[in-house]
Formats: structure tokens, sequence, C-alpha cells
């Protein structure tokens, strides 16, 4: 995946399961047709722990995004990250400050993480 089509993509849930994937190493488990009477939405699993993540949306719940954002000090890819994000917050503004960064959208940070780790944020 490209620079241009990472920032392309709209919040919801396909730029939720590439970061699940790319970013915090979670699968996708897709919602399941009624079987023995039961009916299992879609969700995150974690195979570390074996978690599930219902309703996790890191693209646009801000509290998920800083997960994300978590995950990302955690692989040391802060200075990529704050350059990535800077990308981001250039494609809709012409000026950009440190108090920029304070207010990126859920969908932003989840770009910048996107860009850090995918190495394209170039």
């Amino acid at each position: 995946m490209t620079r241009n089509e990472v920032l392309a993509m709209k919040p919801g849930r396909e730029l939720d399961a590439l970061v699940a994937e790319k970013v915090m190493g979670l699968e996708y488990i897709p919602a399941s047709s009624p079987s023995a009477g039961l009916i299992v939405q879609d969700h995150f699993f974690d195979p570390k722990t074996g978690d599930a993540l219902f309703g996790w949306s890191p693209s646009t719940n801000i509290a998920a995004a800083w997960e994300v954002e978590e995950e990302i000090n955690k692989r040391n890819l802060r200075v990529a990250y704050c350059q990535a994000l800077q990308i981001v917050i250039r494609s809709q503004k012409d000026y950009v400050t440190t108090f920029d960064y304070v207010h990126a959208s859920p969908a932003d940070r989840c770009k910048a993480a996107l860009l850090a780790v995918m190495g394209v944020w170039r």
C-alpha cells in the first residue's frame, strides 16, 4: 500500500482493520451467520491474550486511537510517527504547529501510525 492510498482512506472498518493488523497485531473476525442460535458480531481478536475487542474503532474513537499511539511509542517509532502525522495534517492544512498535533483526528492518528510502521511516510 502506498502513502497516498493510506492518506486517502476514510475512517471506518477498512482503516480499523488495517491498523489492527499492521500496528496492533490483532486479527479481524468478521460477523458470523447464525448457527445454533448464536450470532457473533464482527470484532478484533488479540492472539496474545485471547481477548475479543468488540466495537474497537481507532479511526473514529480517540481512546482507541491513543492505544494505537501507545503501541507506536513501544516500537520506538516516535520520530517517524511525528513525521508521518505532520504529513497527514499537512494534507488538510497549509500551516502546521505543535498545537495541530493535539487536535489530530483519530483517523489522522491511525494513518500516521500506518505510515510509520509501513515505512512510507515520505
